[in-house]
């Protein structure tokens, strides 16, 4: 695909390379097909329709597979995040029975506002428009709590299990940081969209 239609197109939808190569795709069968119709490229082109138009009927189409794209990643943060809460508070010797700390507290409540805000999004599945809103605040809560988890077993890194404590750490790090990037993403969707 060239000129200048083609790469506005591209331009417009950027921010999801896969989306924007099924574009790509699409408008070059397209023009295929007008060609051996006998029409001319830019009379195709413009009958194909303004590149804006294009770029948001493509980003509506896939915003609600990459909602639920999203939320299953924030579900499996979720999981990461309750199993690693639970093996650092057995590995660290914590008495789940005992007076819990604000520490154990935030992480606690953070997790489960976390999981609610998920269960909110899972069950709002069907509007996309609702969906968003559960899984900023879902990622935000599960951000909390394991800010919180890391800082109750910070006194434990220098012990036998720092190495593993570290390491699940930048595991949900890594999962968060994962999980911002497709929020991010959604937020270009509904711009464009």
């Amino acid at each position: 695909m060239s000129g200048d239609y083609g790469r506005a197109l591209q331009r417009e939808l950027r921010f999801d390379r896969e989306l924007a190569e099924r574009a790509r795709e699409d408008l070059a069968e397209y023009l295929d097909e007008m060609a051996a119709a006998g029409l001319d490229r830019d009379e195709a082109e413009r009958r194909f329709g303004a590149v804006e138009d294009i770029a948001r009927s493509y980003a509506s189409a896939a915003l609600p597979a990459r909602l639920r794209q999203t939320l299953k990643a924030a579900g499996w943060l979720a999981l990461a995040t309750f199993l690693f809460m639970r093996w650092r508070s057995i590995a660290l010797g914590f008495d789940p029975f005992a007076q819990p700390t604000l520490l154990s507290l935030i992480d606690g409540v953070g997790f489960l506002i976390g999981a609610a805000a998920l269960i909110v999004a899972w069950r709002r599945r069907s509007d996309s428009a609702g969906m968003r809103a559960p899984l900023l605040f879902a990622g935000a809560a599960i951000a909390v709590s394991t800010g919180a988890s890391l800082l109750r077993a910070l006194p434990a890194l220098g012990g036998p299990d720092g190495v593993l404590i570290l390491a699940t750490g930048a595991v949900q790090l890594g999962l968060l940081l994962w999980l911002a990037g497709r929020l991010r993403l959604i937020g270009r969707y509904r711009r464009v969209g």
